[in-house]
């Protein structure tokens, strides 16, 4: 028989199945209003298979930030929860928002990935979904770290993905910086508005790994309910750290994985996306391996 504890879990995990559903649900008409387009013309009669991709990581960056939204633990009564996990669904896609406006005025300030994604560019829609999908990591480990289920939590968390931002950048000129030392003149804004895949791919999974590194600082930092800015302080501090580290090891292991090719060859001139996935995969790798050890 069902007690009366077990019917008010019950009920608590319908309100929190119900918001976040129909938050993932809402998506769909939210990206096509703040991209400006139709979405069932985009995927469906253009065919627009980079929207398609960037549709794919904003909803699965939004289902991290309410996963982290609906755990924890449950309100004393029912429309408590309902308006905590409603503050972080709305504050969660506000922030994968303005994540995506930094990622195209900022980090490719030279090129309009929003128009490259229009204009069906593959390269461009996976590098706007790998840049969504690092964000939702984040702001899961930002709201996880925070372990506060009310509106006062969101101050932290913002803190916690501003900081996140300035690493992301710091690894997005690092690796155009790379990628100008390669090719004199060359820039890699320009070769992923080209639509090259492959450095498209292995940026992807550099930003990814870096996410995970990031969220990893969480581990090492406790988070002070009474400082929270000093608390995002040492969380971006350690997270940078931690950002080396990665960076360090998965030059370490490409060296070892991928001896005797030439990836500068493969990936960045004959656009070998098998070797792209193979780099992108030793980034994951290595801030999955630091996440777990710290943890």
């Amino acid at each position: 028989m069902i007690n009366e504890i077990s019917v008010w879990m019950i009920v608590i995990i319908a309100i929190n199945l119900v918001i976040a559903v129909a938050a993932i649900s809402m998506f769909r008409f939210l990206l096509g209003v703040l991209a400006g387009v139709n979405t069932t013309e985009e995927i469906s009669q253009k065919d627009n298979f980079a929207f398609g991709i960037v549709f794919a990581g904003g909803a699965s960056a939004l289902g991290l930030v309410l996963a982290a939204a609906v755990g924890g633990d449950a309100e004393v009564d029912y429309l408590t929860e309902a308006i905590n996990v409603l503050t972080y669904a709305v504050g969660g896609i506000v922030l994968l928002k303005i994540g995506a406006i930094i990622n195209d005025l900022i980090m490719f300030h030279k090129v309009s990935l929003k128009n490259a994604v229009s204009q069906h560019n593959i390269a461009a829609g996976v590098v706007q979904a790998a840049n969504l999908l690092a964000l939702g990591i984040v702001i899961n480990s930002a709201i996880n770290w925070v372990e506060s289920e009310n509106w006062e939590g969101m101050l932290p968390v913002l803190l916690v993905f501003f900081a996140a931002q300035l690493v992301l950048l710091l690894v997005t000129r690092l690796r155009a910086f790379i990628f100008s030392s390669r090719h004199p003149g060359g820039s890699l804004q320009e070769a992923i508005k080209e639509g090259n895949p492959a450095l498209a791919i292995r940026y992807a999974g550099h930003i990814l790994g870096t996410t995970l590194a990031v969220s990893a600082a969480g581990h090492l930092v406790e988070y002070i309910h009474s400082d929270p800015l000093m608390s995002a302080v040492g969380w971006g501090v350690v997270a940078l750290c931690l950002t080396l580290t990665l960076s360090a090891l998965s030059f370490i292991a490409r060296k070892a994985i991928l001896a005797n090719i030439n990836v500068v060859e493969e990936v960045d001139n004959q656009q070998n996306v098998g070797v792209a996935y193979i780099e992108a995969a030793i980034f994951v790798c290595i801030g999955l391996l630091l996440d777990s050890v710290l943890a």
